[in-house]
């Protein structure tokens, strides 16, 4: 048992915020914390890997990033395009004609580790969570979970099934003291403008996070609404929007210039 005056002077008390990678999540309270499930929701192709892999990469903390939506090839181009600035096309080329370029450019990226898994189940994600621990002595301080939908269920009712998992992910958030952020799909029945609204989530997990955003995409921006928010405001409705530059061609994610 541990009072809660203990518990404030222990480092592993959780809650504690992640590493801010951008101006504007910072000033919204757009953040990602320790020991706490995060959501980022959105209809496919909007982009939610794009962002988690900006964030896994800029944060530069020990990250583990579970990867069922997208195989190994595709995710070496994105982050060497994300790393390099160069597009994806580009990159693509370079991967089968210059290793000792990828290597070098995917080096930079060692604070995260891969799981390929097309549907892992929560036993393999917890196997992958030891495997991390024995190399880096320590559990990931950031878990990417890649998408929702592709963690292998018990075979029950869907929606039910996809509860059951982000009960025994905030489970694993606690135990670990790990910051976990859960990728997830929207309902494109459900419009928004452009960030869809909480009800578009699917399967009703919207309860056990303590942050939601939805992503929506105008141009070369993306909006990011929080429609739910522990540590600070948001919106239900999807019309509380954050904006960050966005180019999915060059996998490049920033803040916005002032002067834009």
């Amino acid at each position: 048992m541990r009072t809660l005056v203990r518990s404030v002077g222990r480092a592993s008390i959780g809650g504690e915020p992640l590493p801010s990678c951008f101006k504007a999540f910072e000033s919204n309270k757009i953040i990602l914390r320790r020991s706490e499930v995060s959501m980022f929701a959105a209809s496919p192709g909007v982009g939610k890997s794009t962002l988690a892999l900006a964030l896994g990469l800029k944060m530069k903390v020990p990250t583990l990033y579970v990867s069922a939506d997208t195989n190994a090839h595709t995710m070496a181009m994105r982050l060497a395009s994300m790393i390099s600035g160069k597009s994806q096309t580009d990159v693509e080329d370079m991967l089968s004609t210059d290793l000792g370029w990828t290597r070098a450019t995917l080096s930079k990226a060692g604070h995260i580790v891969w799981s390929f898994e097309s549907a892992p189940t929560l036993q393999d994600i917890d196997e992958e969570v030891q495997a991390f621990e024995e190399l880096w002595g320590c559990p990931p301080t950031l878990i990417i979970v890649d998408n929702l939908m592709d963690v292998a269920t018990d075979g029950g009712e869907e929606f039910a099934s996809m509860r059951a998992i982000m009960k025994e992910l905030k489970y694993l958030a606690r135990a670990t003291n790990s910051a976990v952020l859960v990728l997830h799909h929207t309902s494109e029945a459900v419009l928004g403008t452009p960030c869809q609204p909480r009800s578009a989530i699917q399967g009703k997990v919207a309860q056990l996070p303590a942050l939601i955003c939805t992503l929506g995409v105008v141009g070369t921006s993306m909006g990011v609404a929080p429609v739910k928010n522990r540590y600070g405001r948001a919106d239900a409705g999807g019309g509380l929007m954050t904006w960050i530059a966005f180019n999915p061609e060059y996998m490049f994610v920033d803040d916005i210039p002032e002067n834009h």
